[in-house]
């Protein structure tokens, strides 16, 4: 039986891999035609979003590399309307620390080239977490570059109370069935620029 289930994981992240070539090559079309407006869109339909929720005190999000839709201007609105917010840190091992961050506020380069705050900016817990992704499903399925530092991460943050999981994305990159493996936490919701998605709907 291990045997099999060994088999069954390795089909699936070999599935994967051909996913992350897939949805880079999607990403990257879709960014360079509507970077700038899908960023606006999310900044306006995310703020009514997570205005409405009581629990988002302290929002984690990110800073973009490569195509990432650049969630800064969401975090700028949110900032504005009295919300704590944060951006991650690397640490040694599979680990992300979130430190509180202003929008303004300079930036370090950390692990693999990362904008991330300073060790002078205070670690705090966020309650909502907006994460990167390559692709996703309705079913709250995430697809990352597979180093599963947000998967580690939100993880943590469940075990240590509640946290709503956030995967921001353009429409185009959704998918029908993306692949879970055991370490895989699930999304709560989806925010794209024209849709909010609560998975498992």
């Amino acid at each position: 039986m291990r045997a099999k289930a060994i088999d069954r994981q390795g089909l699936t992240s070999g599935r994967k891999v051909g996913l992350r070539a897939e949805a880079a090559a999607l990403r990257r079309k879709v960014w360079l035609s509507s970077a700038a407006s899908a960023s606006q869109a999310i900044a306006r339909a995310g703020l009514q979003l997570i205005r409405a929720m009581p629990l988002a005190q302290a929002v984690g999000g990110y800073f973009p590399i490569r195509d990432e839709l650049d969630p800064l201007p969401l975090l700028q609105a949110l900032f504005e309307n009295g919300m704590r917010t944060a951006l991650p840190a690397t640490q040694p091992g599979l680990v992300l620390a979130f430190r509180e961050w202003i929008p303004g506020d300079p930036l370090e380069r950390g692990k693999f080239g990362l904008q991330e705050p300073g060790q002078t900016h205070c670690e705090l817990q966020p309650n909502l977490l907006l994460l990167p992704l390559l692709a996703f499903d309705r079913n709250g399925n995430r697809l990352g570059y597979g180093a599963g530092y947000y998967d580690a991460a939100l993880r943590n943050l469940r075990r240590r109370g509640t946290v709503i999981a956030i995967g921001v994305g353009f429409d185009e990159q959704e998918f029908p069935d993306i692949p879970r493996e055991p370490q895989d936490e699930p999304l709560d919701m989806i925010l794209t620029p024209s849709r909010v998605i609560a998975c498992g709907d």
